[in-house]
């Protein structure tokens, strides 16, 4: 698996890609502090290990708590993923963080 980060409009994008998925290199990819919206592309996976599902919503609850959206771009239907929205599509994805941000600019989201 490799991994390398893009800047978007109003997120950045990961984009993962090989033919399996590996904990170690998620976590070293989002081993930063980053403050802003983060969308993870997988398109290219066909599975998930479940330590790299584990450790993606570990992450995703952490990163929301921040205040920030996080997405998961993936073909692969499951519904072990905690705390992490998945989408079909990059596009979806893209459209989703950008309704995420006008819910938290009309104050839909609780300040829990």
């Amino acid at each position: 698996m490799t991994t390398r980060w893009e800047k978007g409009d109003s997120h950045a994008l990961l984009i993962a890609e090989g033919e399996s998925t590996n904990c170690k290199d998620f976590k070293k990819a989002l081993e930063i502090d980053f403050n802003g919206n983060i969308l993870i592309d997988c398109m290219s996976f066909s599975a998930f290990d479940e330590e790299s599902i584990a450790y993606l919503g570990d992450f995703a609850k952490l990163h929301k708590a921040k205040r920030f959206s996080i997405i998961l771009a993936s073909p692969i239907k499951t519904l072990k993923f905690k705390n992490l929205e998945v989408v079909p599509t990059i596009s979806e994805g893209r459209d989703l963080i950008f309704m995420e941000i006008a819910e938290r600019e009309l104050g839909f989201f609780d300040e829990d």
